[in-house]
């Protein structure tokens, strides 16, 4: 592996500043503020046995979360010195703020090492297929690609499935250019379906024309040769081993099942149909730009008709274009999702294809220009910068709505009331603010306790009628997921996850008692993010955001509100 040229260096650290701005974000506090992320509770909470437990499963493959494991192993070290072994004593202890700190920590610097790992591979393969300029643009495209920000702040696997796979891709091109490299290259695809079971669906066709098709058509080598029937087999193995297949296959099948039914039907945002799938090729094509500016999306959509020009790099300059398509193919139109994180390798994959243009047009001004004009080469940097300024823009934004969340004004609100408030939150841990600890919380909720994450620090309660009226608290605090209009509403359509996420008829009807005030109560703190122009706030997922209401039972919350000088806006 080559060392980065200086250029490529400057791209990668820029992209290291963009992860770090806002990096600590929702932290210190008993979890993170991503939705879908492993860290820190099922690393920090030994969830990888549920892999090899006999008939057991986690939602995720375990390579990752072994990873996260390894590295919160000290933080479980401290928590045991402090309360024992018992299973039950340290998992009261590791929910504290401490642990689920440093845990949480910990996954996000190796997440944005990982993503920092994406815009370097990125580069290596661009630069093979397109040479160092189009490399170096390559890089800069995908740096500013603010989703890809978004993720390497979080504990969340998108981020290191990715990574693994555009490191197998690399490989994938040298087997394509003639290398004994199958070994390598199958392990990284097995490391990267390891981590998140999508990335079989992103690697089997670039496998399948890449490494058998290309090499037995452009040098007649065979299909079974001995470099790529040993390497298939070795990385069966470790998948069997690694998956917990071998160990556990009752366990494993289950997760099979649930990956392939609940886990993919819940959340379909489309309708099964042919129509429903044309419309989701069309918005995730439309939604390409929004991963950075239309100017790139417009370079890139030039750069692929250039790719598939004959010439002797053709076939090879297609790979990123082959592995889009296997995704759209094998998982967008099979899932019949388009959010952010699942057009995610789209984006990196074809939106680079803008730095071929762009390296086509500079040497085209080269020629015009033998001696060096300065005039045609600057007029092409500005207008690439113009280009990518949206991009930038849109990075900014991300990481600026990280620095304003506004649960951070829901804490600072919450902090002027005295200790011994009696306060009830309502929403998944995820979505709510950290909550002063001098403060009396209860979470009612009509699902069973058992069916809860737990949260230090506050009280769980099950409360079929969710009825605030017998209790009197003082404040009622919305979690973001909750402090919505629509939330007032009839469910447009059912959730598998209605009762753990407070999307029950029950709860409704009081977001709509709340709402209208026949309770009694009237909204005293409504926190929403506010940027300064150009500045916009990003919504990714449903984590970032999102706007957190805050009720008081008469004029007197509000009354305190006032005096304690806190802005508040009903």
């Amino acid at each position: 592996m080559s060392k980065p040229s200086r250029p490529e260096l400057i791209v990668l650290a820029t992209f290291g500043l963009f992860a770090a701005v806002g990096l600590t974000w929702g932290l210190p506090g008993p979890d993170t503020w991503c939705v879908d992320s492993m860290s820190p509770r099922s690393c920090g909470l030994g969830a990888i046995a549920e892999t090899y437990r006999p008939g057991h499963f986690h939602t995720y493959p375990p390579l990752h979360m072994a990873i996260l494991t390894l590295v919160s192993l000290p933080w479980i070290g401290l928590a045991a010195s402090r309360v024992g072994t018992s299973l039950d004593l340290l998992r009261a202890e590791l929910l504290h703020p401490l642990y689920m700190t440093g845990i949480e920590g910990s996954a996000r610097l190796i997440a944005a090492a990982m993503a920092t790992g994406v815009v370097w591979n990125t580069m290596r393969l661009w630069k093979r297929l397109a040479g160092p300029f189009a490399g170096i643009g390559a890089g800069v495209v995908a740096a500013s690609n603010a989703t890809l920000v978004y993720y390497a702040h979080t504990g969340n696997v998108d981020v290191p499935y990715l990574f693994w796979t555009s490191w197998a891709l690399v490989e994938i091109d040298r087997v394509a250019a003639g290398e004994p490299r199958e070994g390598q290259a199958l392990l990284l695809a097995t490391c990267a379906v390891l981590t998140k079971d999508q990335a079989a669906a992103l690697l089997a066709i670039p496998l399948g024309i890449y490494v058998l098709a290309v090499p037995w058509l452009e040098r007649r080598a065979p299909i079974f040769r001995r470099d790529l029937v040993r390497g298939a087999l070795g990385s069966a193995a470790v998948y069997a081993i690694v998956s917990g297949a071998v160990f556990n296959p009752t366990g494993f099948k289950r997760r099979l099942a649930f990956l392939f039914g609940p886990a993919s039907r819940t959340w379909e945002e489309y309708p099964r149909t042919a129509w429903g799938r044309a419309e989701l090729a069309w918005d995730a094509l439309r939604s390409l730009p929004h991963f950075s500016s239309w100017p790139v999306a417009a370079l890139a959509v030039i750069g692929v008709g250039l790719a598939m020009r004959p010439s002797a790099e053709r076939a090879r300059r297609l790979l990123p274009l082959s592995a889009a398509g296997s995704f759209t193919l094998l998982f967008n139109l099979g899932a019949l999702r388009t959010e952010d994180r699942f057009l995610l390798p789209q984006s990196l994959l074809l939106l680079p294809y803008a730095a071929l243009a762009f390296e086509r047009a500079a040497t085209a001004t080269r020629a015009r220009n033998p001696r060096g004009a300065r005039g045609p080469a600057t007029l092409l940097a500005a207008a690439g910068a113009l280009a990518l300024a949206p991009a930038v823009l849109g990075v900014a934004s991300l990481d600026a709505t990280l620095l304003v969340d506004p649960r951070y004004a829901a804490e600072k609100f919450l902090a002027t009331f005295p200790a011994g408030t009696r306060i009830e939150v309502l929403g998944s841990i995820k979505f709510l603010p950290r909550l002063p600890s001098r403060l009396v919380a209860v979470r009612p909720g009509v699902e069973p306790l058992a069916d809860r994450q737990e949260t230090s620090g506050v009280l769980e309660l099950v409360d079929a009628r969710m009825d605030p009226r017998p209790r009197s608290p003082e404040l009622i605090v919305l979690a973001t997921e909750l402090s919505k209009v629509t939330m007032t509403e009839p469910p447009t359509r059912p959730s598998g996850f209605g009762l753990s996420t407070y999307q029950d008829a029950t709860t409704r009807t009081l977001l709509g008692h709340l709402a209208d005030g026949s309770l009694g109560y009237v909204r005293v703190l409504r926190a929403a993010c506010h940027l300064p122009w150009p500045l916009a706030c990003r919504s990714v997922h449903g984590s970032t955001g999102g706007e957190v209401w805050i009720y008081g039972p008469s004029s007197s919350a509000w009354g305190h509100a006032r005096s304690a000088g806190t802005a508040a806006s009903p």
